[in-house]
């Protein structure tokens, strides 16, 4: 059986820069809060070797936009889980802090 390995990393652009949406959602209290809650988890997956994917708990459509915004800027691919509303992230070769 072969062992799991990092993904090409699939968005079009490469960011270096968060987006402008994140940028925004700064200037939010209650948004910043689970921006920053967001981004630990985020932090700790990627310093994490053994893991190539990270599964977020059930979100509101809104929260999942935030990590569907937030990934591409530590180059990680995201993915919807419609059977259970959540989203995932999985590393690529060009994952990074």
């Amino acid at each position: 059986m072969q062992s799991p390995t990092l993904q090409q990393f699939t968005d079009e652009v490469i960011q270096t820069e968060p987006d402008e949406f994140i940028i925004d959602l700064l200037k939010k209290p209650q948004e910043r809060l689970f921006l920053l809650k967001l981004e630990m988890e985020i932090e700790g997956f990627i310093k994490d070797e053994q893991r190539l994917r990270f599964d977020f708990p059930g979100m509101n459509s809104y929260q999942r936009l935030m990590v569907h915004k937030l990934a591409p800027y530590y180059k990680l691919n995201h993915y919807h889980d419609a059977m259970r509303k959540a989203v995932y992230v999985c590393k690529t070769v060009v994952t990074e802090l």
